[in-house]
């Protein structure tokens, strides 16, 4: 798919190849290159987590593996801020992360692009809407289920310990755009090359629901899971998503080892509870280039 928005003093629309543009001397950038946009899980989902004492690992002694995990994400878009030139693709789509290609999902490229520093990059995780779409190997039934409860990411999966193995099926309306993202070293956007294509990838984590506190910026963090099994109240290893609702974050994330100052009342119960814990981490899991962040995250409808 094939998409080119380009800002040069006043708004372009629709435009597949484009003259160069003029920035503030005049002088037309020189060469044009390729960006393509992949959307990439991590590890945490596709193979799970780990217990052991490893910064990666769940500290607790958890193993956690995925068997499902969609997500609504699109609306990818580009800037540069000398020139306020722009690159945009509003499409959103529904994506199995659990069984994505190896090298993740292309949505989106754009071509003829400037051959410089686009320094702004960012994306939407979104409440799904009828409109989205679907890439192979997700399923018209992973649409239709995402569009159907509006929702921006579900999962399914289990936790595995000590002889309980406890299943849990949680989807979550928790919208969020993700912009001024960062690579690892942190440089900010992406740097097309002339004559060549730069791979751009947002990276989805599947950890930070195990988070002991909401990460801005670097994540120094330990991974915790002994909650599943204290919010399973009636031990059946089949944690709810109205359990997770009920569940008291006094007894299953003590403060410490847990930091909740920046968990919301994203219910609007007027409490905090687990579930507000867990809504609050998915709004925090889109990344950039793997481990890169997008520190700038505000809600969406």
């Amino acid at each position: 798919m094939r998409w080119m928005h380009l800002v040069c003093g006043a708004l372009l629309t629709s435009v597949v190849s484009v003259s160069a543009c003029t920035n503030d001397g005049g002088s037309a950038v020189s060469g044009k290159g390729t960006v393509q946009i992949f959307v990439v899980p991590e590890d945490s989902i596709t193979e799970g987590l780990e217990p052991g004492t490893d910064p990666e690992n769940v500290q607790d002694g958890w193993t956690i593996t995925y068997d499902r995990y969609l997500v609504t994400i699109g609306n990818f878009r580009a800037r540069r801020t000398d020139t306020n030139a722009t690159l945009a693709d509003p499409t959103l789509w529904v994506l199995d992360l659990r069984n994505a290609p190896t090298s993740g999902y292309v949505t989106t490229e754009f071509d003829d692009v400037d051959a410089v520093r686009w320094d702004k990059f960012g994306y939407d995780v979104a409440n799904a809407r009828p409109g989205v779409r679907a890439m192979p190997p997700t399923k018209q039934a992973d649409v239709d289920l995402m569009v159907a409860n509006g929702w921006s990411v579900y999962f399914e999966g289990h936790g595995e310990k000590d002889g309980k193995n406890i299943a849990f099926a949680w989807g979550f309306r928790a919208g969020t755009s993700f912009d001024d993202c960062a690579s690892p070293d942190g440089i900010t956007g992406f740097a097309v090359p002339k004559g060549g294509t730069v791979q751009v990838k947002p990276t989805l984590h599947g950890d930070h629901q195990f988070f002991d506190n909401v990460t801005q910026g670097v994540e120094i963090t330990k991974r915790l899971a002994q909650w599943l099994d204290t919010c399973d109240v009636d031990q059946d290893q089949n944690l709810t998503l109205d359990e997770i609702r009920s569940c008291n974050v006094a007894v299953a994330l003590p403060q410490p080892p847990y930091d909740l100052t920046g968990i919301r009342d994203q219910d609007g119960d007027g409490k905090i509870s687990v579930f507000d814990y867990v809504d609050s981490q998915v709004r925090t899991f889109g990344d950039f280039q793997g481990d890169g962040e997008c520190p700038t995250r505000s809600s969406l409808p």
